[in-house]
């Protein structure tokens, strides 16, 4: 009779778990040797978003770079497929200054709605 007390909560489980894992939202995979699309958010921050497939969600990444509100082009790499923390990010002004700089923070960008006058 003891194994029947085991085996319901299994069961239960086995149950429930699928349900739980298909709410849980698929992560933002950006793989910048495809079309992407970087430009300036807000002081070290940058918007992120795929161009090419059918995942167009915009990733923000939080970057090492200062004066990124200057910025001509921004530009992405990544040490592996998806963009993540420590992956590179390389600036240019349209005077020429370079920026070479890393991500220290990725989450996914939902933008603030604004204000109807």
């Amino acid at each position: 009779m003891k194994s029947a007390y085991i085996v319901f909560p299994l069961a239960l489980l086995t149950a429930v778990a699928p349900a739980v894992a298909a709410d849980a939202p698929k992560p933002i995979c950006i793989d910048p040797h495809y079309d992407y699309q970087a430009l300036y958010l807000t002081g070290h921050d940058i918007v992120v978003k795929q161009t090419l497939g059918h995942d167009h969600r915009p990733l923000r990444a939080t970057t090492t770079c200062f004066n990124l509100s200057s910025a001509l082009t921004i530009r992405v790499s990544a040490d592996f497929r998806c963009l993540d923390k420590g992956d590179n990010v390389a600036t240019n002004t349209i005077d020429g200054e370079h920026q070479q700089c890393r991500i220290t923070h990725v989450e996914p960008y939902s933008p603030a709605a604004r204000a109807h006058n």
